[in-house]
């Protein structure tokens, strides 16, 4: 009964916070121009924790999650929703790239948001792993994945739908591969948000943002690290830090658009 409510609770939340918020941001004026130079809601990724507050609230009174992972994937998710949000307030459009904003900072002197929110994300993800496990070998390892996880989703989000689509696939991968109930259900209110989520990015009618790519990218990297092993851990972060320096060299829209499956999968769903 208690993993039912959980669930219910949940989808509720999803699904009427998710228009609630797009009106919100409209209203508010926080509007960006897409690809096709649209104005259209941006950030819409900050519902994901309204909703997930009230669940994990539930979550640790009935016992369903260990309160010491819900308060990490609460500190995660708040501290890269907050940096995510800042970058798609004053972020630019001209530096891109982990390298890109290093190298303004050391060229020019010029701290980018980009650069404020890698430093004090790597920050976030140290201090997360040290409340988990204390101070110890894998430390900087395990803080380097959830680290680049954050940014992977940043990577896909130029088209309506993609990134999202990402990260149903790798958290369909996690959770096929590491099928625990602690795991799923920890997952679970990211899960069914994005779900609800899903058609309005589709469609062209809201952006995700840093705010939610980087918490969604984030929540997957700390699931990695507190339900799956070294090896793939590190198989993991290998496939991370690949995409993050393929990402450097050429555009992953050019890649995806030169391979009919990928450019199937891109568009699957798209109306925009």
């Amino acid at each position: 009964m208690a993993v039912a409510l959980y669930l219910g609770l949940i989808t509720l939340l999803a699904v009427l916070l998710v228009p609630a918020t797009a009106v919100f941001l409209q209203m508010a004026g926080h509007v960006k121009r897409n690809y096709r130079q649209k104005k259209i809601p941006q950030s819409l990724g900050i519902v994901f924790l309204p909703v997930y507050v009230p669940a994990a609230f539930w979550a640790a009174r009935q016992g369903l999650v260990a309160k010491e992972k819900l308060l990490a994937v609460f500190l995660l998710t708040f501290g890269f929703c907050l940096l995510g949000f800042l970058d798609d307030l004053w972020g630019s459009t001209v530096v891109k790239g982990f390298s890109g904003h290093f190298r303004q900072f050391f060229a020019r002197g010029q701290i980018t948001t980009g650069l404020v929110k890698a430093v004090l994300g790597f920050g976030l993800c140290l201090y997360v792993v040290f409340l988990l496990s204390g101070l110890r070998f894998l430390l900087i390892f395990e803080a380097s994945l959830i680290a680049l996880s954050a940014n992977l989703l940043n990577l896909f989000d130029l088209r309506p739908g993609r990134a999202l689509k990402v990260f149903f696939l790798f958290a369909l991968f996690w959770l096929l591969l590491l099928p625990q109930e602690e795991h799923i259900l920890l997952l679970f209110p990211f899960f069914i948000t994005a779900l609800v989520l899903l058609p309005y990015d589709l469609h062209g009618a809201v952006m995700l943002g840093d705010a939610g790519a980087n918490l969604l990218g984030a929540v997957l990297g700390l699931a990695v690290v507190l339900y799956a092993n070294f090896w793939w851990q590190l198989l993991f972060l290998v496939l991370l830090l690949s995409l993050h320096l393929l990402a450097e060299r050429i555009s992953l829209t050019g890649l995806i658009a030169r391979y009919p499956l990928l450019t199937y999968l891109d568009r699957l769903g798209r109306t925009d």
